[in-house]
């Protein structure tokens, strides 16, 4: 009889968790607009052409050019001529504040400021910060975004993208 009891209480905990999972993936796919600023800023420290996908249409509209890929061409490129790798130009946000200025249905402008520290390898980051090895970056940006298709997306001219390129 204990072990019938037990096994319910398993499969009762089993349950529990799915249903809990379900409910933590639905609650993480709700987008906000300080969510997407946020996702933003890692994707353009980490020199990622991802970044693509949270620029609104103004940005992206030419389809023969790539704001980010351009960017990320350009950043590669410099870090060249300087004599290192491309990896001497990521970076990995390590401490991020963000303050909503404004925000309605349709727009929203969203206050960062951070540190970033050169990221080689992702280990690297948190090796040189727990040795204070290397540089401490801050950093400081209000996004403007604006909603397209039901999707927060980032405007302007995010932490001077188009005038990298």
């Amino acid at each position: 009889m204990a072990s019938r009891s037990n096994y319910s209480m398993w499969v009762l905990v089993v349950v529990l968790a799915v249903c809990l999972q379900v409910v933590f993936v639905f609650a993480d796919c709700k987008q906000s607009a300080t969510g997407t600023a946020i996702e933003f800023s890692k994707a353009y420290f980490r020199l990622d052409t991802d970044m693509e996908k949270y620029l609104c249409s103004e940005l992206t509209a030419n389809a023969d050019e790539s704001v980010a890929a351009d960017y990320v061409q350009a950043m590669t490129t410099q870090a060249r001529q300087r004599g290192f790798g491309s990896g001497m130009v990521k970076q990995i946000i390590t401490h991020l504040e963000t303050e909503t200025l404004t925000q309605d249905d349709n727009a929203a402008t969203i206050h960062l400021k951070g540190t970033s520290r050169t990221c080689i390898h992702p280990v690297f980051a948190y090796v040189a910060k727990l040795f204070h090895l290397g540089q401490t970056y801050s950093f400081e940006e209000t996004l403007n975004l604006v909603k397209e298709n039901g999707r927060w997306k980032v405007c302007g001219t995010p932490y001077g993208l188009c005038q990298h390129v």
